[in-house]
């Protein structure tokens, strides 16, 4: 029915308080989407904001590609439903769900035929010619759908419809949530704070918290792959285990010290997608295991992939289904915060209050973070590849290979330097440097290599299906725009151009009741497209005038044009001549500012250039929140 675009969207209120920081999604149609977080992380205001009870103090918000940032709620043609159901007491059932039709001067027959349409989907027939308070929470539930459902809206917008509801009932209302959102087929935003209902409803789940996304993903990468330790403790039942660590790595075996005294062994390959730099015994860590991937040890498990140890038992719930074990591994210390963890344990397995056990851990369900940071440092697809390394003559060197750099750093020089880049800077099939392919994982149109360059894993991250083979060797080359040496003064390629300005207008000669528009920057006045207009005035009005501005625009969305027009093109003057081989680039003076353009020029060539507006950021400096 309805497809969603949330680009930059802020929600600010008086005193500079940011409730919502920079929410971006596209939402395709018939997705359920489930925002969730703790109370006052920004997950209703959003609701809000796309249903238009909220002003959206900056961004873009369309649906079905249409910019509606300034559309009245009952132009948008969205439906919501309500914690407290917002029901007319006065009014019977049909009369509650028939009122908007009714206001929409709909005929009496149409309005008929949705009502009861409606009623009998959703099971409450009977109850039409009844009064609110004459129904249960759950039947009120259902009414409050039934009035949605009867205007046949693009979008369902349902914030915390079953808080009010029993545990038993809430089962039962996410069930039918579920199969209505299947045979209406478009598209639901839900939000809960309920991370059982998320991950039960569902097609992607939005984790926020303190008005930020903290991850956009599927329930079950967001169970499998956190992002930051936040994640990992707000999704899943009980929540994951925690200890404080350190990481040491001796050849092909790696050590993960826990704080509270055990120690995990495990081969390198099991740990290989966590940075070497964590490897070192002095980097805080912290070992994360869900409590189903820690068991009472039995003969069966392979060592290999269970660490086993002992935990003495502090509390014991046996819940039918399932026993959790409340443990600790600090066997003499069994009420200690520190080493405490939670075992799912077979429905008959019995144990108590400080009986020593067996378990097993294991070494392949497992997660790692930063312990100051409390990102994830073993993702599903790793960030970066580090390289001990060498800089010569311009010459790359490590583990036997050797690459030539390209221009723009052939005067670097650097021993015993380390060498970080992003997985994706690793280019196959080209390029001097040789790897054997050791595994591949491919997933979502993704294909990640693990390569072996004697004894270096690096990975390299491709889109599309593998093109090479388990124990094939293949050339490679890395695109040394992204390459961060330290030791010689190489940092990445700062792409990235950001101009302070302001927006402004001056009435044209020819039409005094019109308006020509401008972007100033750099004491120069471009003209804006009408489609870049349209979004400033969409999310700002007539405040973008009295705003100080930052543009900001990649180095390829500005482009060197043959002509000059007045007011169109920006000229400038070629400063800097970077030649990174896969890609030039020059930096140009314009007025009292220095760009980067994606172009071949030359030192001293005088250009005229033109922006790309459609690819353009613009930025409120003083909120520091992004517009467009």
């Amino acid at each position: 029915m309805a497809s969603l675009s949330l680009k930059h969207i802020y929600k600010v209120y008086d005193g500079g308080v940011k409730a919502v920081n920079d929410f971006c999604m596209e939402i395709e149609d018939n997705e359920f989407i489930v925002f969730v977080g703790p109370s006052g992380c920004g997950k209703s205001t959003t609701l809000r904001m796309i249903a238009g009870l909220e002003d959206i103090t900056a961004g873009e918000l369309r649906i079905d590609n249409e910019i509606v940032n300034d559309f009245e709620p009952k132009d948008r043609n969205i439906a919501m439903v309500f914690q407290n159901y917002a029901l007319y007491p006065h009014m019977s059932v049909y009369e509650n769900m028939a009122f908007s039709l009714r206001t929409a001067h709909m005929p009496k027959d149409v309005i008929h035929q949705k009502v009861t349409e409606a009623a009998e989907i959703l099971g409450i027939t009977e109850y039409l010619q009844r009064k609110p308070k004459a129904l249960s929470g759950g039947q009120r539930q259902r009414v409050a759908l039934g009035r949605a459902i009867v205007r046949n809206p693009k979008v369902f917008l349902l914030d915390e419809p079953l808080s009010n509801l029993d545990a038993k009932l809430r089962a039962a209302m996410r069930s039918e949530i579920s199969r209505l959102h299947q045979r209406l087929k478009t598209t639901f935003i839900y939000v809960t704070h309920d991370q059982v209902e998320a991950m039960t409803m569902g097609t992607r789940i939005v984790v926020m918290k303190l008005g930020y996304v903290q991850q956009i993903d599927t329930p079950i990468n967001l169970y499998k792959y956190p992002d930051n330790m936040f994640v990992a403790g707000f999704i899943g039942t009980p929540q994951m285990n925690f200890f404080d660590a350190t990481i040491t790595k001796t050849g092909d075996d790696v050590r993960f010290d826990l704080d509270c005294g055990a120690t995990i062994n495990m081969k390198y390959i099991q740990a290989d997608k966590i940075l070497t730099k964590y490897m070192d015994g002095k980097h805080k860590v912290v070992f994360g295991v869900r409590p189903d991937a820690v068991k009472i040890d039995s003969p069966e498990l392979d060592p290999n992939e269970w660490e086993k140890t002992k935990a003495v038992v502090s509390v014991v719930e046996i819940l039918g289904g399932e026993t959790l074990v409340y443990a600790n591994l600090n066997v003499d210390t069994p009420d200690a915060k520190e080493g405490a963890i939670v075992i799912k344990a077979d429905p008959d397995f019995f144990c108590h209050r400080g009986d020593i056990l067996d378990i097993a851990i294991s070494k392949v369900k497992f997660h790692a973070f930063d312990k100051e940071t409390e990102v994830s440092i073993r993702k599903r697809i790793p960030e970066a590849n580090i390289i001990n390394c060498s800089i010569n003559a311009g010459k790359l060197s490590f583990n036997g290979e050797q690459l030539t750099l390209p221009a723009a750093l052939a005067d670097k020089k650097a021993d015993n330097a380390v060498l970080s880049m992003p997985v994706s800077a690793l280019h196959l099939g080209e390029g001097e440097g040789k790897a054997t392919v050791q595994w591949i994982e491919n997933f979502e149109g993704k294909t990640l290599y693990f390569l072996k360059v004697q004894d270096l894993t690096l990975f390299a991250l491709e889109y599309g299906d593998p093109v090479h083979k388990i124990g094939e060797v293949v050339s490679f080359n890395i695109d040394a725009r992204y390459i961060t040496v330290p030791e010689c003064g190489i940092l990445p390629l700062k792409r990235e151009n950001s101009v302070a300005g302001t927006f402004s207008k001056e009435k044209k000669e020819d039409d005094k009741n019109s308006y020509n528009f401008y972007m100033e920057m750099a004491g120069l006045k471009v003209r804006p497209t009408p489609e870049l207009c349209k979004k400033l005035f969409a999310c700002k009005g007539t405040k973008i005038f009295r705003t100080d501005l930052e543009y900001v625009f990649d180095a390829h969305d500005i482009h060197v044009v043959d002509m000059k027009r007045e007011n169109v093109t920006i000229p400038g003057k070629v400063s800097e001549v970077l030649d990174y081989g896969v890609a030039k680039y020059v930096r140009v003076a314009v007025g009292n500012e220095s760009i980067i353009v994606a172009h071949d020029g030359k030192i001293g060539d005088e250009v005229n250039m033109i922006l790309d507006c459609d690819r353009l950021t613009v930025k409120d400096k003083s909120l520091d929140i992004t517009i467009v």
